[in-house]
């Protein structure tokens, strides 16, 4: 009796290691291809916003708005707000796709012979979801506002040196921060030929028509010296007009800034403000994480004879129905101080979501999905609770 009670055991044992390997091979094989889709999602995305900034920064640096020497670290010191973004728009996606290839391939009932569920499947990507919960937050909340900030501040930086540098002979330019315009038909460095200059602020303004214009730099201020020319002045007022001619016509612009190396420097040193708003938004990028995880292993499930990436509009649906909302409660807190609106309210809503999810696979999957428990009217009475929440919000 004891050696067939010891066989039983060793049975049962080896029965359950076997399980215990299986899950193991299952657990790395989904964990591996949730994170290669996720990673390569995440650099399609990324290269293609970073390519688009590229391109809107040239285009403004080919009509003379900006240095296109400040491009390459404007857009690199928006890196972590790009990144912290794109991270739970990635992970989602990356597990939808996995999901839905596992059903349309039939491979998914080879973790169901083991004894997985859906839930399993979030089990086993809980680790992965920890490490991009805690990269979207650190990104988020230490580096995107700091660099985000110095990159607009740095944008911003436009001397008038600059400007006159950027001008090519027969165009006309507008001055940045300026109602005002300058054109000449040659330039030699900082002199230009042939100057026509046109400034106003209110109703004073002031034309100037010069054979030539030299601009010299003293410390924080530009010389700016015409040369035989003639000047105009309240051509737009109803104050007299001025007219007269001269020889030599020179003014001082006194201008403050900062270089690009000082810019620079201010990242690392940067201390980010600790607004409500702003942690409640860094925060929000974590925790959606682990709320869309639980949703795209349910709405990544693909019927009988529908394409594997089927799931993919309503997930993106969803997805933007979730963010828009974020984006405008963080406005709304951040706009109303004293306010008792938190931003866990948008994702208890969408926590709930999930459950119910979990609730129609785990009690009803012996109930055809039509009705209350249809995808589609998942979708509605999620929309209904967005705009009631809009309501709230706004």
């Amino acid at each position: 009796l004891l050696l067939v009670f010891a066989d039983k055991i060793n049975i049962v044992m080896h029965h359950s290691s076997q399980g215990m390997f299986k899950n193991n091979i299952l657990s790395k094989s989904f964990n591996l291809e949730v994170f290669k889709s996720s990673i390569a999602i995440l650099t399609i995305f990324f290269l293609l916003v970073v390519g688009s900034r590229f391109v809107s920064y040239f285009e403004q640096a080919s009509e003379g708005n900006l240095d296109p020497s400040i491009i390459f670290y404007a857009v690199f010191l928006r890196f972590p707000d790009f990144i912290s973004l794109l991270i739970p728009l990635s992970f989602f996606l990356g597990i939808l796709i996995t999901v839905s290839r596992l059903y349309a391939d039939r491979e998914i009932y080879a973790y169901f012979s083991t004894g997985i569920a859906p839930i399993n499947l979030a089990k086993f990507i809980f680790p992965q979801a920890l490490i991009f919960a805690l990269c979207a937050f650190l990104l988020s909340f230490y580096l995107a506002p700091s660099g985000k900030e110095i990159s607009n501040n740095l944008l911003k930086i436009d001397t008038f040196e600059e400007q006159i540098l950027s001008l090519e002979p027969g165009e006309i330019y507008t001055l940045k921060n300026s109602s005002g315009f300058i054109t000449s038909e040659s330039r030699e460095g900082l002199s230009l030929n042939n100057v026509t200059f046109f400034n106003q602020l209110n109703e004073d303004s002031l034309l100037i028509s010069s054979s030539s214009l030299n601009i010299e730099k003293l410390g924080e201020e530009y010389d700016l010296s015409f040369e035989k020319g003639t000047m105009n002045s309240n051509l737009f007022s109803k104050d007299d007009r001025i007219f007269s001619t001269f020889g030599i016509f020179n003014f001082r612009v006194n201008e403050q800034s900062s270089t690009t190396g000082q810019v620079l420097g201010d990242y690392f040193n940067n201390q980010n403000t600790t607004l409500s708003s702003e942690f409640q938004w860094s925060l929000s990028f974590s925790v959606a994480i682990f709320i869309l995880m639980f949703m795209a292993v349910y709405l990544g499930k693909v019927e009988p004879r529908k394409g594997r990436l089927s799931v993919i509009l309503p997930g993106m649906f969803i997805y933007i129905l979730y963010f828009s909302l974020l984006l405008l409660g963080k406005d709304y807190v951040s706009q109303n101080i004293n306010t008792n609106f938190n931003l866990g309210l948008i994702h208890l809503v969408f926590g709930l979501f999930a459950l119910v999810l979990f609730l129609r696979d785990k009690y009803f999957m012996l109930i055809p999905s039509r009705g209350i428990l249809s995808f589609q009217s998942l979708l509605i009475i999620l929309l209904i609770l967005y705009m009631i929440l809009m309501g709230v919000i706004l």
